[in-house]
């Protein structure tokens, strides 16, 4: 089989002419072969095949030219070598509808004599062929065969359109280069117009469809996708090397040498744990080097934390990164402090830092009203400067540069009523301030000639008038006040109600000691106040208008002051007795009327837990110890230790059968009691950690009411032929102190 030479005219270059020469001229050598895919558009191609030329129409359906014989002629050179006889296939693909696919022309016997095709392969397309070069033919000779064999494809062009199956060349099965004998670079091989023509037309025509594909990329809104690298799988890496033993011990002992040496060094170390989102925490107290004390509000800063101290001069910055940081401590006034540290995992408590006053500083003796004690602890405050007391009650504030006619200082501690001092900032002596407890006393004055309810401190200060006397008032009015809040429960006749028979009804109405405001929270026949501890109320009140053998008679009740909410405990058609102690609520209804045996019971203050202890009907209730309860059963005694689960039979009736009110100190660790001894009434406090008691003041006339303004501060009242009066006085010494004239009410009492 002879070589054949084939070429594609078509490729999107400037360089197409020059292909198509360098392809017809047989003595320049062929480029290397590409084979490239040819596009959906047409294109023109001239294919140059040895030993003949066959023209392949292949959209005309008249039967292939006959080829043309070939004239025997002598080269006109003497040195020109003998020729073989050339025949060039020139098939031509005419412009189709693009939806139909190119169909290749197939090699064939008669185009291909030497190619030896089965019988099935044989192309039955008509062709024509022409002979344009014999063994004495001159290059002259082969560009006129040549030129006549395109003016004939020209017009068989123009006459009839290739159909859409016909539109792409089939390649040719062998190429070879034209007798490389022929001379190089003559301008009479194989040229003419009509080559160069359409040679021309073939390089218009793909620079336009070029032009055109490029303008609707460039028109387009969508954005280009970018085409994704095919990437290894890291996972599959890691699972194909551990997958061989080897290669997966190594690894884990690099690994655990890497882990070892870079928790070895702190450097490293605090790298990785940052970089592993670990933070650490520090601790630090700021003191005064001048006093020694605490200071409040100082400005502490440890890499991108910061934080300010408490009332105790401490500190916790939080979520701080681990190793070497900057901190900065800094207050007005005084000298501000700029340390390395390094934070490790974990707490990081850094010590005491003190600071060096470089401001004005001024001096303040605190002392306790009641004791004249000094009091530890108390903050003196001006602006942004502040300072605490030492152990003698001595503050040192320190002042950045005061500028003022006058420096107003507040004096505050735990428990205690704020002080409020002016001084002139060029006054540098010592100042003394006496400190109150922060909670008011609650009395009934009779002064404007109606039952008025007033509030005032102990020193006697910031008297207000909370409540005025309606003038409908009985004599029998009760002020309880809370254990530890500042308000207060108040049972009077001030309302001026009545029930259907005429009898005045009682009112139960909550004081608020702050802002004296005041709820009413019920009206009936009578109301006993039993409780007033947490957030509960609890009072007995009797219904009006209910008959004595109604069961709904009398009604424990239990009222939330925060949520302004009442709750019924127990009913009866009467209580034969109800008592507080402990924190919990003991009750006795009466067996009369009643459908089944009449028990002893409790209850929490809340209403809730309510619970039978004893299956008896209980007469009476005295607390004769702080512990004890003394039950009556007709004719029997027993005795009832709080938190057992029943009381013991006594053998006879107790010594003594007074009962006992205790009112509990706001910490619960004592609790404060009355006794007449010798004709006086004394004010006892009783220890529960060692269940003793303490006599704290013994003088005629001291009574109930009694009540704690802060953990150590109690008043009490004393009534006596010359006086009845509130007094106030302190658990850690000192002389009582009066407080006002008071006019005689009840409060907790038996």
């Amino acid at each position: 089989m002879k070589d054949e030479r084939t070429e594609d005219l078509n490729p999107r270059s400037d360089d197409i002419e020059d292909k198509v020469k360098r392809m017809m001229d047989p003595t320049i050598p062929d480029e290397p072969e590409v084979i490239k895919t040819p596009p959906k558009s047409s294109k023109n191609v001239i294919k140059v095949q040895a030993n003949s030329i066959p023209i392949d129409n292949s959209g005309d359906s008249s039967p292939s030219a006959p080829e043309l014989p070939s004239p025997d002629k002598k080269t006109t050179k003497a040195s020109a070598p003998a020729q073989k006889s050339k025949k060039v296939i020139i098939p031509i693909s005419h412009d189709t509808d693009d939806s139909e696919p190119p169909v290749q022309a197939e090699p064939t016997k008669e185009n291909v004599p030497d190619l030896e095709l089965p019988p099935e392969s044989v192309s039955t397309s008509p062709t024509k062929q022409i002979t344009i070069a014999e063994a004495d033919d001159s290059p002259d000779d082969i560009a006129q065969k040549l030129d006549a064999a395109i003016a004939g494809l020209e017009s068989t062009e123009t006459a009839d359109k290739l159909p859409a199956a016909a539109e792409q060349t089939a390649e040719p099965a062998n190429i070879e280069t034209i007798n490389e004998n022929l001379p190089i670079n003559d301008p009479e091989v194989i040229t003419s117009p009509e080559t160069d023509k359409a040679v021309e037309d073939i390089v218009a025509n793909d620079s336009d469809e070029l032009l055109e594909a490029e303008d609707a990329i460039r028109d387009t809104d969508e954005p280009l996708k970018p085409v994704k690298k095919p990437r290894r799988s890291i996972k599959r890496i890691i699972k194909n090397l551990w997958a061989k033993p080897g290669v997966r011990k190594g690894l884990v002992i690099f690994l655990l040498l890497a882990t070892l040496v870079v928790m070895m060094l702190p450097v490293s170390r605090y790298f990785v744990l940052n970089q592993a989102g670990v933070r650490a925490s520090s601790t630090l107290q700021v003191l005064d080097d001048s006093t020694k004390q605490p200071l409040k509000n100082v400005k502490v800063s440890i890499g991108g934390s910061q934080e300010v101290t408490d009332k105790d001069g401490k500190v916790k910055l939080s979520k701080v990164k681990l190793g070497a940081s900057k901190l900065v401590i800094e207050k007005r006034a005084f000298a501000p402090i700029t340390k390395q540290v390094t934070l490790g995992w974990g707490s990081n408590p850094l010590g005491d830092f003190r600071l060096t006053p470089t401001g004005t500083q001024y001096s303040f003796n605190i002392t306790d009203f009641l004791t004249g004690k000094p009091i530890a602890k108390v903050q003196a405050e001006s602006n942004d400067a502040n300072a605490a007391s030492d152990e003698n009650g001595i503050i040192k504030l320190t002042i950045d540069k005061p500028t003022d006619d006058k420096l107003d200082i507040s004096i505050k501690g735990d428990g205690y009523r704020e002080e409020q001092l002016s001084i002139d900032p060029d006054d540098k002596a010592d100042h003394s301030a006496r400190l109150v407890p922060s909670r008011k006393q609650a009395f009934v004055s009779k002064r404007s000639g109606k039952y008025d309810i007033y509030s005032v401190y102990i020193d006697g200060k910031d008297e207000k008038l909370v409540l005025a006397g309606s003038g409908s008032e009985r004599d029998d009015m009760v002020i309880a006040p809370h254990t530890t809040a500042n308000v207060a429960a108040y049972v009077s006749t001030r309302g001026n109600q009545h029930n259907s028979d005429g009898f005045l009804l009682s009112n139960l109405i909550l004081i608020n000691l702050d802002d004296n405001n005041t709820t009413n929270i019920i009206a009936a026949e009578r109301i006993q106040i039993v409780s007033f501890s947490g957030d509960n109320l609890v009072y007995v009140q009797i219904v009006s208008g209910a008959s004595a053998s109604n069961l709904q008679r009398y009604r424990l009740m239990s009222y939330n002051y925060k949520e302004d909410t009442n709750k019924e405990v127990a009913s009866s058609n009467y209580f034969n007795d109800v008592i507080s102690a402990g924190g919990i609520v003991y009750y006795a209804p009466s067996g009369a009327y009643q459908t089944g045996k009449a028990s002893f019971f409790k209850v929490n203050l809340d209403g809730s837990n309510s619970q039978a202890i004893f299956s008896e009907e209980v007469w009476n209730i005295f607390r004769t110890a702080y512990d004890h309860l003394t039950l009556s059963v007709q004719q029997q005694w027993y005795d009832y230790r709080l938190g057992d689960k029943a009381p013991t039979k006594l053998n006879s009736a107790p010594s003594n059968q007074i009962s006992r009110t205790y009112i509990d100190s706001p910490d619960s660790k004592r609790s404060l009691w009355i006794d007449n001894r010798d004709g006086k009434g004394t004010l006892i406090v009783y220890d529960l950690a060692t269940k003793e008691d303490k006599t704290l003041h013994s003088k005629s006339g001291i009574g109930y009411p009694v009540r704690w303004l802060n953990d150590s501060v109690i008043t009490y009242r004393v009534k006596t032929g010359q006086e009845t009066a509130d007094y106030a006085l302190s658990l850690d010494g000192g002389e009582p102190v009066k407080i006002r004239d008071v006019t005689n009410s009840a409060g907790l009492s038996r």
